[in-house]
């Protein structure tokens, strides 16, 4: 005899198990990519040359962002563009990236 708890309960494992999915380097980097290349492709030559995501080669879930402070609010746009396409636990991590991009910026100004 089947219950509403659980299919509840498996719903709740089933949706726990999908929190990590996103979350693999290799998805971080293809939105990194993406952010990089729409960042490039909109602005000027001049400022494109400096927005650089870079992967760590040895700690692979570790990125190095470069970008030019004129620049920083347009990847800060595009950031915000993507999030609702990416999975669930993706757009959480580029939430935060987003603020921590956002913090260092206003931090000159403060």
């Amino acid at each position: 005899m089947k219950n509403g708890i659980d299919d509840l309960i498996v719903d709740y494992c089933n949706n726990l198990s999908n929190l990590s999915a996103g979350m693999e380097p290799e998805i971080l980097a293809y939105w990194y990519k993406r952010i990089e290349d729409k960042a490039k492709e909109v602005c000027s030559k001049e400022i494109g040359e400096k927005i650089i995501f870079k992967q760590d080669r040895i700690l692979w879930m570790k990125f190095d962002l470069r970008v030019s402070k004129r620049a920083v609010p347009l990847v800060l746009d595009i950031i915000r563009q993507y999030i609702p396409l990416m999975p669930y636990s993706t757009s959480l991590y580029f939430e935060k990236v987003y603020q921590l991009i956002l913090d260092e910026y206003n931090k000159d100004y403060v």
